[in-house]
């Protein structure tokens, strides 16, 4: 998810010079792997002792020097991520020191570790935004998915701490069949509490060396659900926009002006203008895609950026994409079909996520019609 997707004018014309410039103007920092949640679908969770056995989580001064680093190249955002970044030894010491060199933060979490400090310290130094993940509508769901009780009831206590502070909260919705019946009460709570939501309806099946795709495989929803989800989020979003949504899909499906394209490639800001660090210090040009890689440990921003800006360059394109008609109702992108031919063998289920979705509008328009 772009860190910048709701960019401001300013923003924006930040974004552009970035992009045309190929200057690392946002990126994030995954401080640790280590999560207080065991979500069956995470492709990042490690336990303490097994991070230990990879060599450990970065210290704080390592952290502070890329930011260092960043900001001679041109960067001014970045998000604290995990893992959960709440776990991380030096959060808030580390958070503070980030906020007082001039760089605008945000922060992922799940938000259950989220107590009064750290929401008076948010209020004290303003993040652009606190993205949490809510997993359910109720205590037995977040036991389902995330192996924890209660987790529903810290959850809502940790976006009253933020609300009371009037801190830019976000919230982001991940979908699996084991929480599916949450999706619309979870939608119809972050409409109540005055909050944007986004959802992840599509799970990516990418998963670090540490970890396997397997159990997302196994309760990932289908591509008709994940799709039906993506548009009820949609006509959520855009309120009174969306008829026109449904009319311009339907006027292209009934009226095609097919695209012309070789394939599917790097279209997003990844590796121009963004980019990722895990925890080991690895840069990468987005979460999701394992190459190309450059370690920070050895090398520097400037250098490894320089490397990573070429690399992406020569990514092969997904000729399966090529001219198909469906672009329009296809959220793919270069590194969901990278991991969706690594891990599954196809892009067969992206693809039926576009039919399912154009179907989905097909037939609201059919039926506003009648």
């Amino acid at each position: 998810m772009d860190l910048l997707s709701d960019a401001n004018p300013v923003e924006k014309r930040l974004v552009e010079k970035a992009n045309r410039l190929r200057i690392p103007l946002t990126t994030a920092f995954e401080l640790t792997p280590v999560c207080n949640l065991n979500c069956r679908m995470c492709y990042v969770r490690l336990g303490k002792k097994q991070a230990e056995a990879l060599g450990g989580i970065r210290s704080m001064d390592f952290w502070l020097d890329l930011a260092k680093q960043f900001l001679e190249a041109g960067n001014l955002f970045i998000l604290l991520t995990g893992g959960e970044p709440l776990l991380y030894p030096h959060f808030r010491e580390l958070y503070v020191k980030l906020h007082e060199m001039g760089i605008v933060l945000s922060v992922n979490t799940n938000a259950l570790l989220l107590d009064e400090e750290t929401a008076d310290m948010f209020q004290k130094y303003p993040p652009r935004f606190v993205r949490l993940t809510l997993y359910g509508a109720s205590n037995e769901t977040y036991e389902r998915l995330c192996g924890v009780k209660n987790g529903f009831t810290q959850c809502m206590q940790a976006i009253q701490l933020l609300q009371e502070r009037r801190i830019n909260t976000r919230i982001n919705l991940t979908q699996t069949t084991l929480n599916q019946e949450d999706y619309l009460p979870m939608l119809n709570l972050c409409y109540e509490k005055g909050i944007f939501a986004m959802a992840a309806n599509y799970i990516s099946v990418f998963s670090t060396p540490e970890k396997g795709s397997e159990e997302i495989l196994k309760i990932r929803n289908t591509p008709y659900q994940a799709a039906l989800n993506e548009v009820r989020m949609k006509a959520r979003n855009d309120g009174k926009n969306f008829a026109q949504y449904v009319e311009e899909r339907y006027q292209y499906l009934t009226q095609p002006v097919y695209p012309q394209m070789e394939g599917t490639t790097l279209t997003c800001r990844a590796g121009k203008s963004s980019c990722w660090v895990n925890w080991k210090g690895e840069l990468k040009a987005c979460v999701d895609l394992e190459e190309p890689s450059f370690d920070l440990t050895k090398t520097s921003v400037k250098e490894a950026w320089e490397q990573l800006k070429e690399a992406v360059t020569h990514l092969p394109l997904h000729t399966e994409c090529k001219d198909c008609k469906l672009k329009p109702f296809c959220d793919v992108c270069y590194a969901n079909a990278t991991n969706e031919k690594k891990h599954c063998g196809s892009l067969d289920y992206l693809c039926q996520m576009a039919h399912s979705k154009a179907d989905i509008l097909y037939q609201l328009h059919e039926r506003k019609s009648h």
